[in-house]
């Protein structure tokens, strides 16, 4: 008995020691926090933007699950355009002006241990699923080993991390952290910090992976209302939403119904955006831009665009390999592949010179490396010497270049140099009928062709794949172009049915283990995971975990700009081009928007909001239907004619 009271009292006295702690309504990985305990809103929303309305937004391609958390399934592309879910919220959430804090949501506070060993989440005790029923200590331990063992392969990978998870009061949890060569993660804490908690009560028992288009019980702004497989979903705000007020919400998520279309390409898409049938249209084509818009809707006003310079993050386009293919295993054939890849005169001709040329993965940030590498980034890069290539230390990335006159005979020299060491050599064949010579790229020892296909689902693309196509058929290489729909390109990727595609990538300015996702040879052979490229790179990897690992901004600086001059220089994939503008086009009488800020960008689904917020939304909540094709026409033919 006396054991028994003597462990009671000790249990107890955990307790009150946790509830005794210290905890922050935020947490900082480095610095101190901009807002502090008592700010009343983000400084980049407008927080007495008024509540109402509808928006319709457009979206190529489809969808069938409404589950983004789990591998099976293409979920809505509204989950790429926000870094948060609609309809289920966090633990705690982000401000886009600080890339290393978070701010209290469903966990109103939490105290983090200065080794970063444990991390202890108080739960906000208004925190509600959509069904009514309290968010406890049990559903967010449920939410983490339901993740682990049936999410996406990053859970396994971050949640694994987790050594021990305590409930210490209904509304108070604390997990422990494993350590990793004597030291623990220093991210970890914030990605566990991000988990986005589910109902034990709902999910228990059940096979999360086979949710498919039933929504899912969220806690979030938004509920899905309606929805029909690759056509459409409907998005409804949850008027007695928990949250709606406090200060990391106000502002935020201001139009009653959001809707998003889906059409078969681009050309539907944009077609539709200039009949009037969804609000905003973000344009990626510059030509486009120039001369696509001389209509009397833009020339009234009606419709009015924009186009504004930031210093965000951008995404950096590539075209990438499929490691998995033995054909790419030597970097001396990638390399050749990549020279004869025009950049300059593509850019000159096809896109009137407005894109960047990618030097990096981290384009248009200070975390891009440049030049040759020193002081802590050299000191990483260090152990490596003898085994990368020599342009890694001296110089790093630097790209093939023209002088966009359509000469690349420079590079192709070079390329064919490359291709005969890697034992690619050229015959030449004659048609025994026209008697024309042609020169084919063959294997020296198996007199196999040098023969690859590159899929795509965006018929856009594939003026930028000829003259690339044109300059391989000079070196004696096929590649093959494969136009396919979006459901097949999805499926085809999923499985690495591949050789090479074109590929963004999206990277933040507070990069860590998602690095280690990426280019993790653990991931490389896993269904779902974000290593597309196949990549099994000891060394990338190595400095991957430099990243995650990183315990002061200058380290983590070092260490991207380590990792990414070695995966540029490795040639995995060809850098091809980004763009630092944002255009476009809106129907002025419809939204509004914040002043733009180019540190921020700005997002439609959280910050805009309707010009008629008081409308009766109820008869277009109603009506999901999208117009028929004449109607479509006739909308069309009327904003053409004025």
């Amino acid at each position: 008995m006396k054991k028994l009271i003597k462990n009671i009292a000790f249990i107890a006295t955990l307790t009150i020691t946790a509830l005794r702690a210290d905890p922050s309504p935020s947490l900082a990985r480095f610095g101190t926090p901009k807002y502090g305990a008592d700010f009343k809103a983000f400084s980049y929303v407008n927080p007495d933007a008024p509540k109402g309305g509808k928006l319709k937004m457009g979206a190529m391609g489809t969808f069938d699950s409404l589950n983004q958390y789990i591998a099976k399934g293409i979920p809505p592309v509204v989950i790429s355009m926000q870094s948060n879910s609609l309809t289920v919220d966090p633990l705690m959430t982000r401000a886009v002006d600080e890339p290393f804090t978070l701010y209290g949501l469903i966990a109103e506070k939490a105290d983090l241990a200065p080794d970063y060993s444990t991390i202890t989440f108080y739960i906000n005790p208004n925190a509600r699923f959509h069904d009514g029923t309290p968010i406890t200590a049990e559903d967010v331990k449920f939410s983490y080993e339901m993740l682990k063992e049936q999410g996406l392969p990053r859970y396994r990978q971050y949640y694994g991390k987790i050594e021990k998870i305590e409930i210490l009061d209904p509304r108070v949890i604390k997990l422990t952290f494993q350590k990793n060569e004597g030291k623990y993660d220093p991210e970890i804490p914030l990605i566990t910090a991000m988990l986005h908690v589910f109902s034990k009560a709902q999910y228990e028992g059940k096979d999360f992976r086979e949710t498919g288009m039933t929504p899912l019980l969220g806690s979030g702004p938004y509920r899905i209302s309606d929805v029909e497989p690759g056509r459409f979903v409907k998005y409804e705000r949850v008027k007695d939403y928990w949250a709606a007020d406090l200060p990391v919400n106000r502002g935020r998520y201001n139009f009653d119904i959001i809707q998003i279309d889906y059409y078969k390409n681009a050309e539907a898409q944009f077609q539709a955006f200039k009949a009037g049938e969804f609000d905003v249209f973000f344009e990626v084509n510059t030509q486009q831009w120039r001369d696509g818009y001389n209509i009397p809707a833009v020339n009234s006003g009606k419709i009015k665009k924009v186009g504004m310079k930031h210093k965000r993050p951008v995404t950096v386009r590539t075209s990438i390999f499929n490691m998995r293919r033995p054909l790419f295993k030597d970097i001396r054939v990638r390399e050749a592949i990549g020279k004869a890849f025009d950049w300059e005169t593509t850019n000159k001709i096809l896109c009137n010179g407005d894109y960047e040329r990618v030097t990096s993965l981290f384009s248009n940030t200070p975390l891009a490396h440049k030049g040759p590498a020193e002081g802590l980034e050299l000191k990483l890069l260090e152990p490596y010497r003898d085994t990368l290539p020599a342009e890694v230390i001296k110089t790093g990335f630097v790209p093939p270049m023209t002088k966009g006159d359509g000469d690349a005979r420079a590079n192709l020299e070079v390329a064919d140099k490359l291709l005969n060491e890697a034992g690619w050599i050229i015959v030449v064949q004659k048609d025994p009928i026209t008697k024309q010579e042609t020169i084919r790229r063959v294997n020296k020892d198996t007199n196999e062709p040098l023969t690859f296909e590159y899929m795509y689902k965006d018929p856009r693309l594939e003026k930028f794949l000829n003259g690339f196509r044109q300059n391989l058929q000079r070196l004696g290489i096929t590649m093959k172009l494969r136009f396919v729909d979006a459901v097949q390109y999805e499926a085809r990727v999923m499985n690495s049915d591949f050789d090479m595609i074109s590929h963004l990538w999206s990277n933040s300015l507070s990069p860590g283990n998602e690095q280690v996702y990426y280019f993790s040879q653990k991931t490389a052979d896993v269904k779902g995971s974000s290593n597309y490229i196949g990549m099994k790179d000891p060394i990338i990897e190595a400095l991957a975990q430099k990243v995650a690992g990183a315990r002061t901004k200058e380290e983590l600086t070092a260490a991207v700009h380590a990792l990414d001059r070695v995966v540029m220089c490795s040639h995995y994939f060809v850098p091809k081009y980004y763009d630092n503008t944002i255009y476009w086009a809106y129907w002025a009488d419809r939204v509004e928007y914040p002043t733009f800020d180019p540190m921020v960008g700005t997002n439609v689904l959280e910050w805009w909001w309707s010009k008629h917020p008081t409308s009766d939304t109820s008869s277009q909540a109603e009506n999901t239907e999208k117009p028929s094709t004449f109607s479509r026409f006739t909308s069309w033919l009327k904003n053409l004619v004025g």
